[in-house]
């Protein structure tokens, strides 16, 4: 009896320790959410080799998944990936600390999604400027859907990219400043701007691949045309030559 009576004890302590410590980010690849010293609410910066490095809004890709899997045709492409989490932990070197009590936050379009492009969150769905979807308090953790809707009229099999201009907006007690506005990407395949040929590498072996996707349409495969959008605004075109060559030469 007394055996079992330590081991509640523990098991008690061990939860209210748990209760009483800074509550820590969920997983790797979350867009954190956070705030400047001033009081401004800001994604988290990326920082590389991080043991949970958060989501890069400048240059990251979100990947969306066939729905239904191939070989049938997809009716949308989804996932949940990247969410939001408020605890990561404090990084004062660039200017991002935690949430405060109080704090209520949106995720809220500056602009027009792209065509066939959407995010939701139960009953709230992002597709218009100004529309927004909660994610939650000082301690939030949440995962919306990022969706591009085949059966849509504005769905466009060519383009291999889409993306959304957002700010971060508290309507708490808090009353953080609105972040500064960040495009999020999302492709329906995994690729490297300028890997054209998909070998893990940008190399001068990518330039004939490149050539042939500017042209190619349809026939060339996705994974080449996303590789070859090295501008990153869904498409193929002469207008991903420069940074195509940048990418060449590793500027």
């Amino acid at each position: 009896m007394k055996t079992a009576s330590v081991i509640r004890s523990a098991a008690l302590a061990a939860i209210l320790l748990s209760l009483s410590a800074p509550a820590l980010a969920q997983h790797a690849g979350d867009i954190g959410v956070g705030r400047t010293a001033a009081g401004r609410l800001t994604p988290r910066p990326f920082v590389p080799g991080e043991p949970t490095p958060s989501f890069d809004v400048v240059t990251g890709v979100g990947v969306l998944t066939a729905i239904p899997e191939p070989p049938a045709p997809p009716t949308s492409f989804r996932s949940t990936d990247p969410g939001f989490d408020a605890n990561f932990a404090a990084d004062p070197a660039r200017d991002y600390y935690p949430l405060e009590s109080g704090a209520s936050i949106r995720l809220v379009a500056v602009s027009d999604l792209e065509p066939a492009f959407r995010v939701r969150y139960s009953s709230q769905t992002i597709r218009l400027a100004g529309d927004f979807v909660s994610l939650g308090s000082y301690q939030l953790h949440r995962h919306p859907i990022w969706i591009v809707d085949c059966t849509d009229p504005g769905y466009d099999p060519l383009r291999t990219l889409w993306f959304g201009t957002f700010i971060l907006r508290d309507v708490g007690s808090t009353a953080y400043a609105d972040s500064a506005p960040f495009t999020l990407r999302f492709s329906i395949v995994a690729c490297e701007a300028g890997d054209v040929n998909g070998d893990g590498a940008v190399d001068f072996d990518d330039i004939d691949p490149f050539v042939a996707a500017l042209g190619g349409g349809a026939a060339v495969p996705v994974e080449q045309r996303c590789a070859a959008d090295c501008n990153r605004d869904g498409y193929v075109t002469f207008d991903d030559i420069d940074p195509f060559v940048a990418a060449l030469s590793g500027s």
